[in-house]
């Protein structure tokens, strides 16, 4: 019974201590299209984090809205993401857009814009908003800020 008391207070003690610490947030990276069709666009990127602590906790990405040509197209729906102990980590963001939703949105714009993409062979897609981090009473806020332009194949 000692010993059991014993190691529970040596792994409060250490754990207790393990996270003080908040997880780095390094970049957003490799945006790209997925997918584009008549149906759906799917689109990617991935958060970039290190987590300097001997536990992991978990990360949330739903407060992140996605845009395409600023035009908002709804937030990243996803569970709660796993962060590791002591390691980098890579949180994928990923969206699918049905193409319907994307007229109903702002037609006019929206095709004054896919004309434009299209002619460009590009799209401009931004992730914007909050990933939240939490672990052992520890919770955090990053904000996330990033536009890239990504190339269409054709």
């Amino acid at each position: 019974m000692m010993k059991k008391f014993t190691l529970l207070l040596f792994i409060i003690a250490s754990t207790s201590c393990a996270v003080k610490q908040k997880p780095t947030f390094i970049k957003v990276d490799n945006i790209k299209l997925i997918t584009a069709n008549s149906t759906k666009i799917t689109v990617s990127a991935d958060a970039l984090f290190n987590n300097p602590n001997v536990i992991g906790g978990r990360l949330n990405t739903e407060g992140v809205q996605v845009y395409v040509n600023d035009i908002s197209f709804g937030r990243i729906e996803t569970e709660e993401f796993k962060v590791p102990a002591n390691d980098d980590f890579t949180v994928p963001l990923k969206i699918q857009i049905k193409t319907k939703d994307l007229l109903d949105k702002d037609s006019k714009g929206f095709l004054n814009g896919l004309l434009n993409s299209v002619l460009n062979r590009s799209l401009k897609v931004r992730y914007e908003g909050t990933i939240q981090f939490k672990a052992l009473g520890i919770n955090h806020s990053y904000p996330i800020n990033k536009t890239e332009t990504i190339k269409i194949k054709l």
